[in-house]
């Protein structure tokens, strides 16, 4: 029997989040009908795709070796589509795109301009830490991410688009709320705040590597934990916190901005798959980010 591809598609989403009630939802469909598409490519395939259980998804050693593959197939199909639309005259088209807190507002400008050019093009915005956000656009659940700090992500390629001017965030309490500027170095014995490991290593590093080159060690909060660990530090845990004004948008209550001198910046860097080809709505966005992103700050 000769493979039909759009089994694919249900299987690599299902292999995604390894619950059939959470792969159906989203794929639109029900989880009989979901279940009957994996039976079928199984069928088609000649293997088992997922070892099932009333508790548990999980891959096959069969699944997980075509799953690489499976992927490429869809995302060169959903390429295919996009690429015919433009060539057909339309602007549809979709564009998932995740947003590192850090990075919110050189990405608003981003999308402010995409929206001017492609009017009809579909964004799906996702925001979270930088780390897990790279971790989706290698895995192909987005399509692109701006992110602040993300480091080196496997899968991934990232170009820096903008530096962004740091502060030193501290509670409105904290004896250097007073100050309009302090030099890092004053701040050895304070204790940092960080990020969630789990998605935030590339800023965390860079913190401490900020610190290293200012000529100490530094102090890091161990209880990091959390979407909040970063604002709870700082706030709650008396914690020092080095940011943006940009990226502090979002949580300036009850904290205060310090500059910094002499003065530091933090990298806003595009991130895109390394192994698949840039769709024309990632192309677009990344020559916007160039333009409108870079040559403005």
């Amino acid at each position: 029997m000769t493979l039909d591809p759009r089994l694919l598609r249900p299987f690599v989403v299902l292999a995604e989040e390894l619950h059939f009630g959470r792969a159906a939802g989203r794929l639109h469909v029900t989880q009989p009908a979901l279940s009957q598409q994996v039976k079928r490519l199984e069928g088609q395939l000649g293997v088992e795709l997922f070892a099932r259980t009333r508790a548990s998804v999980a891959l096959t050693d069969a699944g997980a070796a075509i799953l690489e593959s499976a992927r490429a197939a869809v995302g060169a199909a959903s390429d295919a589509e996009t690429v015919a639309a433009e060539f057909a005259g339309a602007e549809r088209g979709r564009l998932r795109i995740g947003i590192s807190p850090g990075a919110h507002e050189p990405a608003q400008r981003l999308l402010a301009e995409l929206r001017d050019r492609r009017p009809g093009l579909t964004l799906e915005a996702k925001q979270d830490n930088s780390g897990v956000l790279c971790a989706d656009v290698a895995a192909g659940r987005l399509d692109m991410a701006i992110a602040f700090e993300p480091g080196a992500v496997a899968g991934t390629v990232s170009e820096e688009i903008s530096r962004e001017p740091a502060v030193v965030a501290v509670a409105a309490a904290h004896r250097l709320a007073g100050r309009e500027r302090v030099a890092l170095a004053e701040l050895a014995e304070e204790r940092f705040a960080l990020v969630d490991r789990a998605g935030g290593e590339g800023y965390n590093r860079t913190v401490a590597d900020r610190c290293r080159s200012a000529g100490f060690e530094p102090r890091l909060d161990e209880d990091a934990h959390g979407p909040m660990a970063w604002e709870t530090a700082v706030r709650a845990r008396g914690a020092v916190g080095l940011t943006t004004r940009a990226s502090a948008v979002s949580t300036a209550r009850g904290i205060v901005l310090v500059e910094l001198d002499p003065p530091l910046a933090f990298a806003i860097e595009l991130v895109t798959p390394a192994a698949r080809p840039r769709p024309p709505a990632v192309r677009l966005a990344r020559e916007i980010a160039y333009a409108a992103v870079s040559h403005s700050s």
